[in-house]
């Protein structure tokens, strides 16, 4: 599961409760509750690099979705060997790709006939995902074949010549600020340029002497801006859309 939700209030509990009373020995992940509110951009770049750890076959549910009760479609994404769920704003874009199936999820279809038009993460997303995790239907039952109509948030690399021009897509917890240049792109980069300063690029946070600013690549195979025992988005003053270059 990932949301905005947070912890605070039982809206996630009572997703919990609705996967549960489908499939009551299912096991449930909490990838990530914390997101800032609406913020598709952050939960589309979380679900994208992390589903991978989990086993094939596993349900994910993605529910950031400032357009719950609107015309926008409820999407099953079957691809990579995982099935996804969550609302079509541009958070299942890039799981979407070429080899996967889309469906819209039909409500009256599967006999869900108490949604709530303001919570379709309990009433919609989570029944369905038990379901589908218990093996009572298939992905072809949710609904009819469909497409993402909202393009995927998270920004592209730009060639230009011999430099790789990216940008900060989230900044974590610690302050750690990662890119969209993928570690496939860093391995011949001669220089790094964040801000205005280039800096070097590291194997890990320990080579770095206290306070000074790098690059790395992290665990999710992507461009970190990091410093060392600090804060490189405060240090640094970067932000989501930050400018980043690789030479």
């Amino acid at each position: 599961m990932l949301t905005d939700f947070g912890l605070s209030d039982p809206f996630v509990g009572l997703m919990k409760a609705a996967i549960l009373r489908e499939f009551p020995a299912g096991r449930v992940v909490d990838l990530c509750h914390g997101l800032a509110a609406q913020d598709i951009t952050a939960a589309a770049f979380w679900l994208a690099k992390s589903y991978r750890f989990f086993p094939p076959g596993t349900v994910h549910v993605a529910v950031v979705d400032p357009g719950v009760g609107t015309e926008r479609a409820a999407l099953l994404v079957a691809g990579h060997g995982h099935w996804f769920l969550g609302p079509d704003n541009g958070l299942l874009a890039g799981i979407a790709t070429e080899d996967a199936r889309v469906y819209r999820i039909d409500s009256s279809r599967l006999g869900l006939t108490r949604v709530s038009r303001t919570f379709h993460g309990r009433d919609l997303f989570a029944p369905v995902a038990g379901r589908l995790a218990a093996g009572f239907i298939d992905a072809s039952a949710v609904g009819p074949a469909a497409s993402v109509h909202v393009a995927d948030p998270l920004p592209q690399v730009t060639v230009r010549g011999t430099e790789r021009h990216g940008q900060v897509v989230v900044v974590d917890r610690f302050g750690n600020a990662l890119t969209n240049l993928e570690a496939s792109m860093v391995s011949n980069a001669g220089a790094l340029a964040v801000c205005g300063r280039e800096l070097p690029i590291l194997g890990t946070y320990g080579d770095a002497e206290p306070g000074q600013c790098f690059g790395l690549i992290g665990s999710l195979d992507v461009l970190e801006i990091a410093v060392r025992d600090g804060h490189a988005a405060q240090v640094l003053g970067l932000k989501r859309g930050s400018p980043v270059v690789l030479r």
